[in-house]
């Protein structure tokens, strides 16, 4: 533990009675109202980042969830348990879902697509810039919380069932393809984020035509391909 935590202890699930006693299900009530306290804890986590910036404090998360640290603490084994909950909400339920929902969507063509896609990400880390920079800063703790790996992961994935379908190649070889673009955009996207020297419309239409240049002859030599 580190210095200057206060570790409350863990509070105790209600018995359901013992063996050779009808269970009353307060036991399985008892763990959903502390999944959801712990859910209302990482809303405000979430809440203080946006409110406060990425440099928060514990004290920070506990004026915002109208909570001591003891009470905090039931619910998280220490701090960074507490991060990697965030980097999970922040992962699945914000930045996986917005950029996954445009690849489903219907676009004029690949190139569309794609734009489209990167757009997505670009103005999700401009809208988001506080907790985007307090994953970025977090990313990677103890035992978990990977964030960067998650995101990247699960985006690739999307892109490379796109391309896999739309081109006569290895899944392999187009999940390869996949994380080259994923890992081009958000390398390049942090650094527009702390030195943006070009608009953001810019920096889509700059990474747009890098990424289209390399999957052009994929995408495209698969349809005379298949016109052939």
């Amino acid at each position: 533990m580190k210095s200057g935590e206060v570790k409350g202890a863990p509070d105790e699930v209600p018995d359901d009675g013992g063996p050779g006693t009808r269970p009353d299900g307060r036991r399985d009530r008892w763990k959903a109202h502390r999944a959801e306290r712990r859910r209302e804890f990482v809303d405000a986590a979430i809440a203080a980042i946006r409110a406060v910036g990425p440099r928060i404090s514990l004290d920070d998360v506990c004026a915002q969830a109208k909570v001591t640290k003891p009470v905090l603490y039931r619910h998280f084994r220490d701090k960074d348990d507490l991060h990697r909950a965030v980097l999970d909400q922040v992962a699945t339920h914000l930045v996986i879902p917005r950029i996954t929902g445009e690849l489903a969507r219907v676009h004029g063509d690949d190139r569309d697509l794609l734009r489209a896609a990167i757009g997505a990400y670009v103005a999700l880390v401009r809208e988001e810039r506080d907790l985007y920079r307090y994953a970025m800063a977090h990313n990677g703790l103890g035992d978990g919380g990977d964030f960067v790996g998650s995101v990247e992961a699960s985006i690739a994935g999307a892109v490379g069932m796109l391309l896999t379908a739309r081109q006569d190649e290895p899944a392999d070889d187009a999940e390869t393809v996949a994380f080259g673009i994923v890992g081009m955009v958000q390398l390049a996207t942090n650094r527009w984020l702390d030195r943006p020297t070009v608009s953001e419309e810019s920096l889509m239409t700059t990474l747009t035509e890098l990424a289209w240049t390399g999957l052009a002859p994929r995408v495209e030599g698969a349809r005379t391909d298949a016109t052939d």
